[in-house]
């Protein structure tokens, strides 16, 4: 019997200081948005903990996922998982280059298993995921 089993985890981690009030809030809506309006179920699930200081002009957001499915309930999803995220980092690093951003994200799934870490600096446009 094939293993359908599913498990995916992912930590994203964004900050920025010295930033105005407005671009808080844009920069939190426009990755809370992105994640709600992305097609793949798994990062629609996201939770993004906003521990911005709108006083102190600094931006926090953080992303810290697991799923873990005894039978995988979305096989396209879970397929797509890899590359999604691939690209939600990088829009993300393209729109706010601005942001410092860093995390991980793996996912176990027809038994093979995989895990990539990623970062990008504040005046990138690009996401290097390892």
């Amino acid at each position: 019997m094939a293993d359908n089993s599913l498990k995916i985890s992912y930590k994203i981690y964004l900050e920025a200081e010295d930033i105005s009030q407005s671009r808080i809030s844009s920069t939190a809506s426009y990755v809370s948005n992105l994640f709600k309006n992305c097609t793949n179920s798994y990062l629609q699930k996201a939770e993004v903990d906003n521990e911005s200081d709108m006083d102190d002009f600094t931006l926090r957001l953080y992303i810290d996922e697991k799923v873990e499915e005894e039978a995988c309930s979305s096989p396209e999803c879970a397929e797509g998982f890899l590359e999604n995220i691939a690209e939600f980092l990088d829009a993300v690093a393209a729109a706010h280059s601005y942001l410092d951003m860093e995390g991980s994200f793996s996912i176990s799934y027809h038994g093979v298993e995989d895990t990539f870490r990623f970062r990008s600096e504040a005046g990138s446009d690009l996401c290097d995921i390892e």
